[in-house]
């Protein structure tokens, strides 16, 4: 009785050489995907304690897209699932614009 070949991540390595791969660049004439930004600003993330650097691309004024920054030294270019959605917190209904005065006597809940 013949076994079947393996298949998945422990089946014997392709045969291709990985030199024959080739990715394009910019300067190849290859339209790549169209810009998401104007600007890019460097700055830290606060959602959490980490502190970590992040890219947040701006377009036409607006938060567009935020990436780690690959130079910073606490996160090297990675941001967790909170970095990554400060761009919903930014722009959720529910944010607070202005601050909250109170109206009556501490404690009172007004």
């Amino acid at each position: 009785m013949s076994k079947a070949a393996p298949r998945g991540a422990n089946s014997a390595p392709s045969q291709r050489p990985l030199s024959d791969t080739h990715a394009p660049n910019e300067g190849d004439g290859v339209e790549t995907s169209p810009s998401v930004s104007d600007r890019i600003a460097k700055t830290t993330c606060y959602m959490c304690a980490c502190r970590c650097g992040i890219d947040v691309h701006i377009k036409d004024g607006k938060v567009r897209y935020i990436n780690g920054n690959k130079d910073h030294p606490v996160n090297r270019g990675v941001i967790c699932g909170k970095g990554s959605a400060g761009i919903m917190q930014h722009y959720s209904p529910a944010r607070l614009k202005k601050p909250l005065l109170r109206t009556g006597p501490r404690g009172s809940g007004e």
